[in-house]
């Protein structure tokens, strides 16, 4: 086997994003997997979901959403309680 090397430009590495399916930053940046914990809703008179609590058995976190005449108008970021 021949190995060729050709000089290219030379670059530092640099640490690339890891980013896990189903992952998600809460309120302080910290990465967790709303799918490995156990999901409550909060809901509004019409049913439209208002709060969506996550916890892993140690932390909880709670995303908002906001509706306004039955349209989904906001979404909050997880917030660690």
């Amino acid at each position: 086997m021949e190995v060729v090397i050709t000089p290219g430009p030379i670059r530092p590495l640099r640490p690339q994003a890891v980013a896990v399916v189903g992952s998600a930053k809460d309120s302080i940046g910290e990465v967790f997997n709303p799918e490995d914990c156990a999901i409550a809703y909060g809901r509004d008179s019409n049913g439209n979901i208002t709060t969506e609590t996550a916890t892993d058995g140690a932390n909880s976190w709670v995303k908002t959403y906001t509706w306004v005449a039955g349209v989904l108008t906001a979404e909050s970021k997880w917030v660690r309680q």
